[in-house]
């Protein structure tokens, strides 16, 4: 064979061989390239996987900082750890890996040093903020790793994390009532206590003793913005702790509009237009002659619709009609349990305004004499003055400060704006 046709064939195979060379390189390359947007998207979900295990863990630390609990780092890291592992990562195959004493660290402003529980002994109740990191380490590629046959490429296992901080904060507030409580009159009283305030002086209005009807927009309004307030959601826009409120009404002129929250229409009220609660079942000393602690029973009968007794039972002195279980079942809405302002009566000595302190939450027992005047009427005229609950004297029962977690007075437990006065509620601030 000539030789000149023998260099043809070997530089023939010579170029297929190098063509096979460059073709295995660039399906290298493609296969890598696609396999990177594969791979990255799988980087993507656990990295979202790990930062719901990393919020899930925060918030649940968070719930434990009340500040009252000098082992409250210790229970709010086990939360964290036990709430944030029941998330998964890696498409849901494997819980998240939260560790004790490094995972979950704490500190008492938001950008403040964050550490663990062993390094804050003495301090613990100084925490507000917890803080929960967590991370996969060694997350193998599925395609990208082909790109290692480049020269100079050589990509290993990724490492997701994710990190979340959350503290307590102030639930959305709810629609306060126009009654405010003397501060002085909380220290001693536990959650479940009756408060008393005197409804007088006779022919007077506004209410003495532990609690006093307050407008919260003083001087403007009065007792007829008390009236729509009572019968309407309440006020809903409440004032700042330091504020003035005062200015108060006349009980004759609010007994029916207090009353349509149980339920019972009289005057100007009509059914349908104030709402009432779902249970109109109402408690004085003569039907609950302990006077505390009946908030069970009034979950109870609100269970049932209970619609107010009568006044055999309760020793009142009412008027209008009184709506059933039925109207109340379709109509009734969450009327009696409400927050009110804590304020301090000693402005009310020199003046028609004290300021907000606090914010209670309290629940509505019974309804007032209506036409009382203050602690007279309900018999005609030349009749003997009412007297007792309802006429002279009204309760409320004090059911804790209105920010305490395990307050009744919740409306949807989501983080409320500045000024919220609802229960303390987890929130994620970073």
């Amino acid at each position: 064979m000539p030789r000149s046709i023998t260099r043809k064939r070997n530089s023939g195979r010579r170029q297929r061989g190098a063509v096979a060379v460059i073709v295995g390189l660039t399906l290298a390359v493609l296969i890598g390239f696609a396999g990177l947007a594969l791979d990255l998207g799988k980087l993507f979900v656990a990295k979202t996987e790990l930062q719901n295990g990393a919020d899930a863990c925060a918030l649940a630390a968070s719930r434990e900082l009340t500040g009252t609990n000098a082992s409250q780092l210790a229970i709010a890291e086990a939360a964290g750890i036990t709430t944030g592992a029941r998330n998964r990562v890696l498409f849901q195959s494997e819980p998240v890996a939260v560790q004790m004493d490094g995972s979950v660290e704490f500190s008492p402003t938001l950008n403040g040093a964050y550490e663990p529980k062993s390094s804050l002994a003495g301090s613990e109740l100084l925490m507000k903020f917890a803080r929960c990191t967590v991370n996969r380490v060694g997350i193998v590629n599925w395609f990208i790793q082909v790109l290692n046959v480049v020269p100079g490429v050589n990509i290993l296992p990724q490492t997701v994390g994710a990190t979340a901080v959350a503290t307590l904060a102030p639930a959305q507030t709810n629609c306060a009532l126009p009654v405010s409580i003397c501060g002085s009159a909380l220290p001693a009283k536990p959650v479940g206590s009756w408060l008393e305030g005197a409804i007088g002086p006779p022919g007077g209005g506004g209410l003495t003793g532990n609690f006093k009807w307050i407008d919260f927009t003083p001087p403007a309004g009065g007792a007829s913005e008390l009236g729509a307030t009572l019968t309407g959601s309440g006020t809903c826009t409440i004032p700042s702790v330091g504020a003035e409120v005062g200015q108060p009404g006349n009980v004759a002129s609010v007994a029916d509009d207090w009353n349509s929250r149980f339920g019972m229409y009289f005057g100007a009220t009509k059914p349908g237009e104030a709402i009432p609660d779902f249970t109109g079942h109402a408690y004085t000393e003569i039907n609950w002659p302990s006077k505390a602690n009946a908030y069970n029973d009034f979950v109870a009968q609100r269970t049932a619709n209970a619609p107010y007794q009568g006044d055999a039972g309760t020793g009142l002195n009412t008027k209008g009609s009184v709506e059933s279980n039925t109207f109340l079942k379709a109509n009734g809405a969450d009327r009696r349990l409400a927050i009110v302002p804590v304020v301090d009566c000693a402005g009310f000595a020199t003046g028609s305004t004290a300021p907000v302190q606090s914010w209670a939450c309290i629940l509505m027992l019974h309804p007032i004499n209506n036409s009382s005047g203050g602690g007279g009427g309900g018999g005609g005229k030349g009749a003997a003055p009412a007297v007792g609950t309802g006429a002279n004297r009204m309760f409320l029962e004090y059911l804790g400060a209105a920010n305490n977690p395990a307050s009744p007075c919740a409306t949807l437990g989501l983080p409320g704006a500045a000024g919220s006065a609802g229960p303390l509620v987890p929130v994620l601030v970073q």
